[in-house]
């Protein structure tokens, strides 16, 4: 996991979230895209987390990827490791009206009746 001895700039209007329910399991597989600025550097990475939450167990699964330029092929995808921004994008979801809509399809909540917000989302 990589630590980066400061805290990043998340920058928060460029989220974008999408989540669906794992009804076999009960947990809710969340999708963010987000751009995040490292003190010290002019540029700022773009990140893809997936993140999986069970009502009892919290976090249960997470991959955090970041992107990268490349040669020919053009950018890709490299695994990150960074759980930092796992967990503050984690709180970031659960204020939002797309959590309460999932949450709501497998009875977490009692108020299934909120309707779902395009992406991206701010509480």
């Amino acid at each position: 996991m990589a630590n980066t001895g400061t805290s990043p700039i998340i920058l928060w209007d460029t989220l974008k979230l999408s989540a669906e329910p794992l009804r076999g399991r009960c947990d809710i597989l969340v999708v963010a895209n987000v751009k995040v600025h490292e003190r010290g550097q002019k540029r700022s990475d773009e990140y893809r987390i997936n993140f999986e939450l069970n009502r009892h167990h919290g976090l249960v699964a997470y991959d955090t990827e970041v992107m990268e330029s490349a040669g020919a092929d053009g950018p890709h995808w490299r695994y990150s490791g960074r759980r930092d921004l796992v967990v503050v994008v984690k709180d970031r979801f659960l204020t939002t009206q797309l959590y309460t809509h999932v949450a709501g399809q497998l009875g977490w909540t009692h108020n299934p009746s909120v309707e779902p917000v395009s992406a991206p989302l701010d509480p």
